[in-house]
């Protein structure tokens, strides 16, 4: 990764940076499910970002090059008590990440998710996990690379294609 880059706590400040990386993503995803994901509107999702930060709901952190936002990552806090199958667990969830074009493959998101895993760390939680969808594969390929292994898979019909 160049040496120019820095990753800190993202702030409202990085709101409109944070929505242009936000719907590189989000554009993705609505092309290859549209059925699932939907447009959104830049007001609505900076108000969201808004939100989540001014709120604590989830950490952001931001990968930064001078005043450019190159990246950023969210996670969240989750825990699960004990059941009848289960041990209690606690985890922190990657919930996004996002790295501009032009710079993947150059260090930003193992940066990103090393901040993560280090305030993770000093909170006493030993575990990060995430979620990527099928057909994103340049993901499913990042996230081996960088050390993740599948724990559960989960599957899916479109019932709409077995009839007729």
């Amino acid at each position: 990764m160049s040496t120019d880059v820095t990753v800190r706590p993202a702030t409202v400040v990085d709101i409109p940076q944070l929505v242009e990386l936000n719907s590189l993503v989000q554009e993705a995803h609505i092309a290859a499910e549209p059925d699932v994901f939907k447009p959104t509107r830049a007001d609505e999702v900076a108000a969201w970002f808004t939100d989540e930060l001014e709120a604590g709901s989830s950490r952001a952190w931001v990968a930064a090059c001078e005043a450019q936002v190159v990246g950023y990552v969210a996670a969240l806090a989750v825990a699960r008590p004990e059941h009848l199958f289960c041990h209690a667990r606690t985890w922190w969830e990657v919930d996004q990440l996002a790295v501009r074009p032009e710079w993947r493959c150059r260090g930003v998101a193992r940066a990103l998710l090393a901040a993560v895993a280090a305030e993770a760390g000093h909170a006493g939680v030993n575990q990060l996990q995430l979620s990527t969808w099928g057909f994103n594969t340049g993901a499913l390929e990042a996230w081996r690379h960088l050390g993740f292994v599948p724990q559960t898979t989960r599957f899916v019909i479109d019932l709409r294609r077995l009839s007729g």
